[in-house]
């Protein structure tokens, strides 16, 4: 009888638990925010955690169509949150949470005084890019090529990822240049390559729409206290401190 009643009681503890733990889908550019922003939430509200899953933009909006459980969507832009708006998924407006920067990396020596024309260097055989159509950022990095004349000469030349978090893999292990997140410079792996000058660019932001980032509540969690907690944290000063700290910029 007793082992049952400790059985009852598990359950209920960890379903209060479970409770009070936010749901996170969000975009790949965030991974090296996962911490930083777990425990500022976690500090301004006892007792609440977050609990992410990162992927595609694209991607995340299929999942959450076809029932995944997420509570709070964390785009790498506002057209994909905006579809779950549109499907009656999720609770409008769109609110911008941060403004992403497009970098383009490079792990070995190359003349990145030419900026974005960089990727017509015979050195740069292959640079990595995640999928214009299910990753803001591989859009970005696709209108910025375009704008800038250069995608029908080096699109044979791109290694698709399907998200910005392979593409930095990519980047890394196999192609030695890529499109990346400026916020992946502060991640431990590419640490050795934040010189920028030396490894990186920032693309101008003058050839690619602004990568407004944006975020919505799901219907279903609208009203649960610890997701609402963390509605007001994301445009909260502690947490525009942590988005300007890892390279965003603001709303």
């Amino acid at each position: 009888m007793k082992r049952i009643v400790f059985s009852l009681l598990a359950l209920l503890l960890a379903g209060a638990v479970q409770a009070q733990t936010v749901v996170v889908a969000a975009a790949a550019n965030l991974s090296a925010l996962e911490k930083p922003l777990s425990d500022a939430f976690a500090a301004k509200n006892p007792g609440k955690s977050l609990q992410f899953t990162l992927g595609a933009s694209g991607g995340l909006v299929t999942q959450i169509t076809q029932g995944a459980p997420f509570q709070v969507f964390l785009s790498a832009d506002r057209g994909f949150a905006q579809k779950l708006v549109d499907a009656g998924l999720a609770t409008g407006p769109v609110k911008t949470y941060a403004v992403g920067k497009l970098i383009f990396l490079a792990t070995k020596p190359v003349d990145l005084s030419k900026g974005i024309a960089v990727v017509l260097d015979p050195a740069v055989a292959q640079y990595a890019n995640c999928n214009p159509e299910t990753a803001p950022y591989g859009k970005a990095a696709t209108d910025a090529l375009i704008k800038a004349g250069l995608y029908d000469q080096v699109k044979a030349k791109q290694v698709t990822a399907q998200n910005i978090a392979q593409a930095l893999q990519f980047t890394l292990t196999a192609t030695n240049f890529g499109f990346v997140n400026k916020s992946a410079l502060y991640s431990k792996e590419v640490q050795l390559y934040n010189v920028e000058g030396k490894f990186w660019f920032e693309v101008d932001p003058r050839l690619y729409a602004p990568i407004e980032q944006g975020y919505v509540v799901l219907k279903a969690a609208a009203s649960l206290p610890e997701v609402k907690a963390f509605d007001e944290f994301l445009l909260s000063p502690e947490a525009q401190k942590i988005f300007e700290a890892f390279g965003y910029g603001k709303p």
